[in-house]
């Protein structure tokens, strides 16, 4: 037997680094006793590598050699706890609103590298040439910039005494400390986070803003390279409690950043040289976990981010996640979290790749602030985003203040009616002032917003906001629940449609011809379809290096419903034609899923999925209970064929004009048709549930006809079942379903539906149609 059952509870899959948009490198009251003899324990202790990255011939000038006086090493007293208490700063950070953070995670703690050390392309591939990170300025001032191409190489040209693994934050900080501005490699196992100290096994809250600031807080130097390294399951490496600096902000010599470096510009000097930048670091393939700030500066306003990004070029940030994890604001009563990863300060040539982001309010900035700022990012903050999956975030997708960003073949999950408000979108990217943006062929999946209202949701700002321009290029795609009537998307639609983001009639308009720009790059941008298929397949981290799970579809955390108070669906399809892919994902679901049975009662629903290979079903016994029977009935067979060819060979389902019955509580059909009153039930919780039906086909589906999806009802009619015409979730030609995997998502709510026996799902081809199924996976959450 092969079907399966694993747990659908939402997993936060974040990862966290902790850093304030407010906060420079100073000084502040700090242990330095405590810090230094934890600091030289560690360091006795680090591993370092038996061999190098192999040479290799680059394609321009290595970033490395923009490093030297220009970049002074900045990791001050970051790692070293002080554990002092709350007190105002400056008039914030109330000592009153101290909160500890209400849970903590699971740990994931390692105390050996399933790797056994030996490097791989993780740590030693240098930067692709796709996106800013790849260049630096060569002459011009903020308005007349030229720009000359570079290799970011982060660490890969280290010395095998400059390759380290770590397993804790104390071990970090001292590889950190002990490399300084030269090339290196931090290889992280396992978890990391601030708090624990003593080789993990001694636990200590931050006790005050000051002791998380800098005690929680990790700066990374410039000719870095920091990875995760996965597990032999593939689990990344995690980062939790803990800030990761990417440069800040200096004086030099004065007691003001600004005047300091204003005085250097007036004295006729490059700003590229002033000495306070951070230049050439790649950080890839780490799951972050996103800080909870102790004692925030007020109700509204938290200090801790993510990852903040300041006075930093040429960084390139690859297939990492980020999510408020397991403590989002919720659990406060007041704003606990700043930014999830914030490019600010002057930062420039950054690109973004890859990676996952979820469950979080203020998600990224571009430039932290308007004219105030102009000193220090007016010709600056070059951005890239690409390959980018942003799930239930609320707000800025990016906010863009200066900088020429290009975020081309993103994925962006939300809902605008959802009443869990960790997960509520609320606006997307935010032209703001003195920017430049470009959107290219990126794809929207919603529920509650209509097509007539993405422009202002998906994009906002322009001339209003003082901006230089926005162009929308390349054709972008939209999903939802809902059409501009209020009808179910899938009595309308058949899939996503193209949509229209110039967006004149929200003042965002084309720049001035003398400000107009384009990527300076070499990149080719893919249809918004494929794109989407690629991300949910490979963004995040997990996805590279060794025991990676690339081409397995990322369960999304996004769980949200709809409130409408009539039956609706919403429902969202898109294909991968790889078939490396496909293998991928039918491997990694056969490996993960659980072959225990449900013990609930007849006529309950599981909270479980539901997975099926084939691989061992014949045509005799697949429509048997000796092959699959219900968990709550072993009486009755899992799976029923209505009418049409159903037929099983070498493992793939063939479906020719039929019809198949998932998890019916009925033995056959004969005297259990579905009418608009009644239906037998069934053992899936489905209504007002976000569902996804996750098929893997071995060829592309042929003949004229539709591959469709219905719920409680087993007849061609879509209106014999209590839920109507919005029974059919899902319709849209058998050729949709291609080689490799097919993701079929909707959401049905009801609210007049009184069942209390649970629902089943039927699978059908029209006349002279055909698909060819290797294995599904059906889930609702």
């Amino acid at each position: 037997m092969h079907v399966r059952y694993a747990g659908m509870a939402a997993v936060a899959l974040a990862t966290g680094i902790l850093v304030a948009c407010g906060g420079n490198s100073g000084s502040t009251d700090s242990s330095s006793a405590v810090a230094s003899s934890s600091a030289s324990s560690a360091s006795s202790s680090l591993t370092v590598a038996s061999s190098t990255c192999p040479a290799i011939s680059l394609s321009g000038t290595d970033a490395q050699t923009l490093t030297g006086a220009a970049t002074p090493l900045q990791t001050a007293l970051y790692g070293i706890r002080d554990y002092s208490a709350p007190v105002l700063v400056s008039g914030l950070h109330d000592p009153k609103n101290y909160l500890k953070a209400p849970v903590l995670p699971t740990w994931q703690f390692a105390t050996s590298d399933p790797t056994g050390g030996a490097l791989s392309a993780l740590e030693c591939d240098v930067a692709p040439d796709t996106g800013w990170h790849s260049y630096t300025r060569t002459s011009g001032t903020a308005s007349t910039i030229t720009h000359g191409k570079v290799v970011v190489t982060g660490g890969r040209n280290a010395t095998r005494d400059h390759i380290y693994t770590v397993y804790n934050g104390q071990q970090l900080v001292a590889a950190i400390n002990a490399a300084g501005l030269a090339p290196k490699i931090i290889r992280v196992v396992g978890h990391i986070d601030m708090r624990w100290r003593n080789n993990n096994t001694i636990f200590e809250e931050y006790t005050s803003y000051l002791d998380q600031k800098m005690g929680g807080s990790i700066s990374i130097p410039s000719n870095t390279t920091l990875v995760g390294i996965n597990d032999a399951s593939g689990n990344p490496a995690r980062i939790t409690g803990t800030t990761i600096l990417i440069g800040g902000e200096l004086t030099n010599g004065g007691s003001d950043p600004q005047v300091d470096f204003e005085n250097w510009i007036k004295a006729g000097k490059d700003g590229d040289q002033y000495p306070t930048w951070t230049r050439n670091v790649i950080i890839r393939n780490l799951r972050i976990d996103t800080p909870w700030d102790v004692n925030p500066e007020d109700s509204a306003n938290a200090y801790a981010d993510g990852v903040t990004i300041s006075r930093t070029q040429n960084l390139w940030v690859d297939h990492i996640s980020i999510s408020d994890g397991d403590t989002p604001d919720s659990l406060a009563s007041d704003t606990r979290h700043d930014g999830a990863i914030d490019i600010v300060r002057g930062s420039d040539y950054v690109t973004l790749s890859n990676s996952y982001i979820e469950k979080h309010h203020k998600t990224t900035l571009v430039g932290n602030g308007d004219s105030g700022r102009a000193w220090s990012d007016q010709g600056r903050l070059h951005t890239t985003f690409t390959g980018m999956w942003w799930a239930g975030t609320s707000s800025r997708l990016p906010l863009i203040r200066f900088g020429q960003a290009h975020l081309f073949n993103n994925y962006i999950e939300g809902s605008t009616t959802t009443s869990n408000a960790d997960l509520k979108y609320e606006s997307g990217t935010d032209v703001r002032y003195m920017s430049n943006v470009i959107l290219e062929s990126n794809y929207y999946s919603f529920t509650g917003l209509k097509p007539k209202e993405v422009c202002g949701k998906l994009v906002s700002g322009g001339t209003t906001k003082s901006a230089l321009g926005y162009r929308s290029l390349g054709t972008h795609l939209f999903i939802s629940d809902k059409d501009d009537n209020g009808k179910a998307w899938a009595t309308v639609f058949t899939g996503p449609i193209s949509i229209d983001l110039s967006c004149a009639s929200e003042t965002l308009a084309a720049p001035a011809t003398a400000d107009a720009w384009l990527p300076p790059y070499s990149y080719t941008a893919v249809s918004a379809d494929v794109a989407y298929a690629t991300i949910r397949a490979n963004s995040g981290p997990g996805k590279i290096g060794l025991f990676n799970t690339a081409g397995t579809n990322r369960d999304s955390v996004y769980n949200s419903t709809s409130s409408s108070s009539s039956s609706s669906v919403a429902s969202s399809v898109s294909s991968s034609a790889a078939s490396s892919a496909a293998s991928s994902t039918s491997s990694a679901s056969s490996s993960t899923s659980s072959s225990t049975s449900s013990s609930a009662s007849s006529g309950s629903t599981l909270s479980t999925s539901w997975s099926e290979t084939f691989d061992s079903a014949t045509d005799a016994t697949l429509f048997t209970t000796s092959y699959a029977s219900l968990p709550s009935d072993a009486s009755k067979p899992a799976y029923i064929k209505v009418s049409g060819t159903a037929t099983v060979s070498s493992g793939v389902l063939t479906l020719t004009g039929g019809r198949l019955v998932i998890g019916a509580l009925a033995s056959d059909t004969s005297t259990n048709a579905t009418t608009a009153s009644s239906t037998p039930g069934g053992i899936f919780n489905v209504i007002g549930k976000s569902c996804s039906l996750v098929i893997n086909a071995s060829a592309a589906g042929t003949g004229t006809g539709n591959f469709q999806v219905y719920v409680d009802n087993n007849t061609t009619s879509s209106s014999a079942s209590p839920h109507g015409s919005g029974s059919r979730v899902f319709a849209a030609p058998a050729t949709n379903i291609v080689a490799g995997t097919t993701n079929i998502n909707w959401t049905l709510n009801d609210a007049a539906w009184s069942g209390s026996t649970g629902s089943f799902i039927m699978l059908r081809t029209e006349s002279s149609t055909s698909v060819f199924i290797n294995s599904f996976t059906f889930s609702c959450s």
